[in-house]
């Protein structure tokens, strides 16, 4: 049986070949673009050359900040598949229960209410003094869509990959 923490790098590596991570020549067009990196900690250029070099990234909480918006691909003059790498090295903490609690409390929320954040209860009094309804139209509203989502919830098992 081969020890979890010695499979970390040939995930890593996998990724890193099927992205073509390979290929960055470590420029900085990604993280320079970055609409997120310039408000948080998130540097996509570290994150591919510690992959490159076999680092295990799968704990990183700026894993998580990238908001998937592609930039850094196009920005990228070797053709490195960023977003396609952040995705699935996300999957691959996923599996390990590296998420963040903000997520878990979303789901959960999701499933139970069919909304991820509900609305506070001053949100919800400044949405009647503008004439809107209490709450914005969504699975939420509707017994029959929120029983039909926890459905799917429950065949995609979602809840059990997120036990901690």
């Amino acid at each position: 049986m081969v020890n979890e923490v010695e499979a970390i790098p040939d995930i890593v590596m996998k990724i890193v070949k099927d992205a073509s991570i390979w290929r960055c020549i470590q420029c900085g067009k990604c993280t320079a673009s970055c609409p997120v990196g310039k408000v948080s900690r998130l540097r996509i250029r570290n994150m591919i050359y510690q992959a490159d070099k076999g680092g295990d990234i799968l704990p990183l909480e700026e894993l998580w900040f990238c908001t998937t918006c592609y930039t850094c691909m196009e920005r990228c003059p070797k053709g490195v598949n960023t977003v396609d790498a952040v995705l699935e090295f996300r999957r691959e903490a996923v599996k390990k229960g590296n998420f963040p609690k903000l997520h878990e409390t979303a789901i959960k929320n999701l499933y139970e209410t069919g909304t991820g954040f509900p609305l506070s209860s001053d949100i919800v009094k400044y949405r009647v003094l503008l004439g809107l309804e209490k709450e914005p139209y969504d699975i939420s509203t509707s017994d029959e869509e929120l029983k039909a989502f926890k459905k799917l919830i429950d065949k995609l098992k979602l809840l059990s990959l997120i036990k901690r």
